[in-house]
């Protein structure tokens, strides 16, 4: 099995090695992973207009992997940016770790909580939730107000997820916590070993949906998502 990783942002080294290497070390022996970046967009992805910017791109790229006969792609980002889109204008499954984020938490709790990295971004991310149709059991989304390039301090990174991730389950009433962002890697296990309730990372779940959307044979529908009508388009 062969699966694309779009990382929506500008190159970054450091970001984009770790993200292959959480990947590989998740997949099946038989799942091979290629991760590719932007060459232009935003740096990182933190409102609708980095998603807008990124969209573009992340299309060229879903239409390449086709091409070249990948089984599926993932849009890496927690916000699934062109989400929809590409799933319109490709045959294989396209899956966002948001959503497939949502659908794990959907199952397996009845009140969920979305920690994510700044508060700007709640709204983006409560909508993106009642599009999807899981606004039902969400108990809250909550910042730990570090923005996308600073994660890489894993233990202050983990430390204010703790602290939002026990309000979360106090306050709110939580009893599965969903990370709410990309670069949230390495965290989930400690954190579900500490709280005592599920945690889930975006990363693997979307690795694991791709993995099952292929070897089910199924993708998306092209009912819900058809191709879009044949006219001239430039960018």
């Amino acid at each position: 099995m062969e699966i694309q990783v779009i990382i929506p942002i500008l190159y970054n080294k450091h970001f984009e090695e770790v993200t292959l290497q959480e990947y590989k070390a998740r997949a099946r022996p038989d799942t091979n992973i290629a991760v590719v970046s932007l060459g232009r967009g935003p740096a990182s992805i933190e409102s609708m207009y980095d998603e807008q910017i990124a969209s573009p791109w992340i299309l060229n790229y879903v239409l390449e992997a086709e091409k070249k006969a990948f089984d599926a792609v993932i849009i890496n980002c927690m916000g699934d940016p062109a989400l929809y889109a590409a799933r319109e204008i490709a045959k294989i499954p396209i899956v966002g770790p948001g959503e497939a984020s949502l659908a794990l938490a959907y199952i397996i709790g009845h009140k969920y909580s979305v920690l994510v990295v700044l508060k700007k971004v709640i709204p983006r991310f409560e909508n993106k939730i009642r599009m999807y149709g899981f606004s039902e059991r969400l108990a809250s989304v909550r910042s730990i107000e570090i923005p996308v390039l600073q994660l890489e301090n894993e233990e202050k990174t983990f430390d204010t997820l703790l602290a939002e991730a026990r309000k979360a389950v106090e306050e709110d009433g939580a009893d599965t916590l969903i990370l709410g962002c990309t670069g949230m890697l390495g965290v989930a296990k400690e954190l579900q070993e500490t709280l005592g309730i599920p945690v889930i990372d975006p990363t693997v779940a979307s690795l694991k949906m791709a993995e099952t959307l292929v070897d089910m044979g199924i993708s998306q529908s092209k009912r819900a998502y058809p191709y879009p009508p044949e006219k001239t388009r430039e960018l």
